[in-house]
């Protein structure tokens, strides 16, 4: 079952090729007849998603009309019990300097998790894969993330196990060079085996379909090449573009000419001067690029949604 949260198509599908996607959010107009962004209504689709991103539960089968609103409002406080994320929504939202502080002075950075909450968006709405595990839901005895990748969904019917990993950041080419060590640290075989077994043991507590069938995949294939051979690697960097100030309809032929031009040069940039990953060959790697108008707007307006939700 393929759910669609961008049922108003305010996301545009620009760049569809096997390992490159491009995307951008609309221009629409206001009753005064000027263009406007819609961004309003971008982050009214992902907040949509967050049940589902938390819960990993695709089907929503434990939310109905009865607990609709109280899972809606556990998803959102289960987001923010991240300390990361907690410390950004001080800082965003109460311009909070001691929460700029502790994030400054963290020694491991994680502030992708909107970044993780648009990648789980667009594997959803445009490669119909469906999520195997919670990142956010499930945690170890540490309280760390219970897996070291972005999303880990899953293509049903191809029987393809998808690990993503995202970042949002202002400039492109610092997002790429970061996703390009993510690519190095984690697509390794001691790695890989780690992880796999950590989603085995998430999957004895979710009901997803095929989750025996997935314990059995996960625990037959010990060869490298054979995780390999079954894994996409979604590599999603948003960052920030002129192209809204530009362009007030991106299907003219500047404006394609503009985008396309622009996101060649990022796809380059990550294949020929950043990705040395002595795997590449064998790496499934599908690079997602989402300009964006500006990162902090975007970040201020969800932080704004979510803390609503999570009062519900």
């Amino acid at each position: 079952m393929k759910k669609i949260f961008d049922k108003k198509n305010i996301i545009l599908l620009k760049i569809n090729e096997a390992d490159l996607n491009s995307f951008l959010i609309d221009i629409d107009l206001n009753d005064d007849g000027v263009h406007r962004y819609m961004l309003e209504e971008f982050a009214k689709e992902l907040i949509n998603v967050v049940p589902e991103y938390v819960f990993a539960q695709y089907e929503d089968t434990e939310i109905n009309s009865i607990n609709a609103v109280e899972k809606i409002g556990e998803a959102a406080r289960s987001i923010y019990k991240i300390k990361e994320f907690d410390l950004m929504r001080k800082y965003y939202l109460e311009n909070d300097l001691e929460a700029k502080k502790a994030l400054d002075n963290l020694p491991y950075k994680k502030r992708g998790e909107f970044g993780e909450l648009i990648l789980h968006m667009l594997l959803r709405d445009f490669k119909g894969t469906i999520p195997l595990v919670s990142k956010v839901y499930f945690k170890d005895s540490s309280g760390v993330p219970a897996h070291g990748f972005d999303t880990v969904h899953i293509s049903p019917d191809e029987k393809i196990l998808w690990l993503g990993e995202s970042k949002l950041y202002k400039k492109g080419k610092r997002g790429i060079s970061e996703l390009i060590n993510d690519l190095n640290e984690h697509f390794k075989k001691e790695y890989l085996n780690e992880q796999f077994l950590i989603i085995k043991k998430n999957l004895e507590c979710n009901n997803i379909p095929q989750r025996d069938e997935w314990i059995e995949n996960l625990s037959n294939c010990n060869k490298l090449k054979d995780k390999l051979n079954m894994i996409n690697i979604p590599m999603l960097c948003t960052y920030e573009d002129d192209i809204y100030s530009k362009f007030t309809d991106f299907n003219s032929e500047e404006a394609i000419s503009y985008h396309e031009t622009n996101v060649r040069e990022l796809k380059n940039f990550f294949d020929n001067k950043k990705n040395n990953h002595p795997l590449k060959d064998s790496l499934n790697v599908i690079l997602l690029l989402f300009p964006i108008k500006d990162k902090t707007e975007l970040l201020k307006l969800l932080h704004q949604k979510l803390w609503i939700m999570q009062n519900l």
